[in-house]
């Protein structure tokens, strides 16, 4: 709250007015925000893939891919990166890990991966 004093020959309720008047009108200048973009549906632009989805693009590689690699590509840190590869686990993916001869370094690879349709690896079609 404003307690500056005003002077003003007596007519303090004008000079309170004049005051009121003018947060109003600077609460109107605010500019409204913009509405949301529509999502483009059918453009031929392809949806941006998950994290998830490039994870699994990297691992189905034939040699499989370095957790340095993973780290670089996705920007995530390496307990992420192993704790996504659990998470796939979990889901049926089996991924195989070994050691790079050169560096030492992990490398990992996705042997087989749960059916589409399924959702778990070995599920049959109904009869």
């Amino acid at each position: 709250m404003n307690t500056q004093n005003i002077e003003n020959d007596g007519d303090s309720a004008t000079a309170v007015e004049a005051e009121i008047h003018a947060i109003k009108k600077s609460a109107t200048k605010r500019k409204p925000r913009a509405a949301p973009k529509p999502k483009s549906a059918g453009t031929g632009k392809r949806a941006a893939k998950s994290k998830k989805d490039q994870l699994a693009a990297l691992l189905s590689k034939p040699n499989g891919v370095r957790i340095s690699v993973i780290v670089e590509r996705l920007g995530w840190q390496a307990h992420t990166v192993r704790a996504a590869l659990s998470g796939l686990r979990k889901q049926g993916v089996d991924v195989a890990t070994s050691k790079a001869p050169k560096t030492g370094e992990t490398v990992y690879v996705i042997v087989a991966s749960p059916s589409v349709e399924g959702g778990q690896a070995g599920d049959g079609a109904a009869s």
